[in-house]
């Protein structure tokens, strides 16, 4: 078997460097914006989940939650008396039919709807102010998420106007379980605020949510420093690459999500309300404290790796040391015995003496002893 095909049959990493750097781009994003409808486009990032597509209606005085099956009838029945904000959410592969309702029906650009189809994106807001009545702004965002060890992401998409969100994201993973319990409690501020609170929520779970993983990270880091001091190995290498693997990956999740608030929060946008402001510029500073935890745990796998490097490295010295130490015994050992091994008949010193061979024996004993003392005594063992 080749080479070539013994590395095919290994068992790839769920977080291989080519594979999730591959993520990045999408197929469609060479082609632009799909001119015959969205029905090509959302077809080629069909996902296996089924596609959940729930509308929250809620205000102070009320909510009312319900599953979005027929478009038809959904779009003509009226939103409620006490509903100030509508939250769409949808999580899966919308169908095309609803993506192109949903963009009819609230002036979507179509440039969003492409951003919202081919998956993944980079992390951006984009504001589009078609007029006053139909201005709102088009989020992307990424949220990655550890689970049994292993570090994924998904996209969440966001549309926000003066009392609308509409919220795709890929999977369901909990994002915004905490934001739903919240809108079950009648005096909670997001239950009390319009559109723009409810996207800072939002923006805020997944912010948040990277915490608990750079603690995780970092126990496991601390951990791994212990044991590559005390006992370093090759099953650790791997252990300090898996870590390396997962920071890049987190680096390029975060670094735009932290572009992205920081022109969300410096934005005039008439969706964003001063009151919202400072809470934009809450998630801005965590993101900032969450960039500088991973540059410290990424300094710290750095110096992991060179612990690591060195302890082996000086294992390898002692072991070439103490092969070196008996090299250097055994080279007089050995040339007194190739000369006394010679055959030459009467010719050496004691041939005859049946004392010869314990004298020898004796003489090689002294020497290398002598030799290993004089070790000991230049601190060389």
């Amino acid at each position: 078997m080749s080479k070539n095909s013994s590395k095919q049959g290994k068992k790839r990493h769920p977080l291989g460097l080519v594979r999730r750097l591959s993520r990045t781009l999408h197929p469609g994003h060479a082609q632009g914006y799909p001119e015959e409808g969205l029905d090509q486009a959302a077809t080629s990032h069909a996902s296996t989940e089924e596609t959940t597509r729930l509308c929250i209606d809620y205000g102070p005085d009320g909510i009312e939650q319900k599953v979005i099956d027929d478009l038809e009838t959904f779009f003509n029945t009226p939103r409620p008396k006490f509903s100030k904000v509508r939250w769409i959410r949808v999580v899966g592969t919308p169908d095309s039919a609803f993506m192109n309702a949903l963009g009819s029906r609230y002036h979507f650009h179509p440039l969003a709807l492409e951003d919202l189809i081919q998956i993944p994106q980079r992390p951006k807001v984009d504001e589009y102010a078609q007029d006053s009545a139909h201005s709102y702004l088009s989020i992307i965002a990424s949220a990655p998420w550890r689970h049994d060890g292993i570090l994924t992401s998904q996209q969440v998409s966001i549309f926000v106007g003066p009392s609308l969100v509409v919220s795709f994201q890929e999977h369901e993973d909990g994002l915004t379980d905490r934001i739903q319990d919240r809108l079950n409690m009648p005096n909670s501020r997001v239950r009390n605020s319009g559109s723009d609170f409810l996207m800072y929520c939002l923006l805020d779970n997944i912010v948040d949510r990277l915490f608990p993983i750079l603690v995780e990270l970092g126990d496991e880091l601390e951990n791994l420093d212990e044991q590559v001091m005390d006992d370093p190995d090759a099953e650790q290498m791997r252990a300090i690459h898996q870590h390396k693997r997962e920071m890049m990956m987190l680096r390029r999740e975060v670094w735009p999500m932290r572009e992205m608030l920081h022109t969300l929060r410096s934005s005039d946008h008439q969706v964003i309300t001063s009151t919202t402001q400072p809470y934009l510029r809450d998630v801005y500073d965590h993101c900032i404290h969450i960039v500088d935890m991973m540059e410290t745990y990424r300094d710290a796998i750095s110096s992991i790796l060179d612990i690591h490097m060195n302890m082996m490295s000086n294992r390898m010295n002692e072991v070439m040391k103490v092969l070196t130490i008996i090299a250097t015994i055994f080279i007089p050992l050995s040339f007194l015995s190739g000369v006394f091994g010679m055959n030459f008949t009467n010719s050496l010193p004691g041939q005859e003496d049946p004392w010869s061979f314990t004298i020898f024996s004796i003489t090689c004993g002294v020497l290398g002893l002598g030799m290993l003392s004089l070790f000991w005594w230049r601190k060389w063992l």
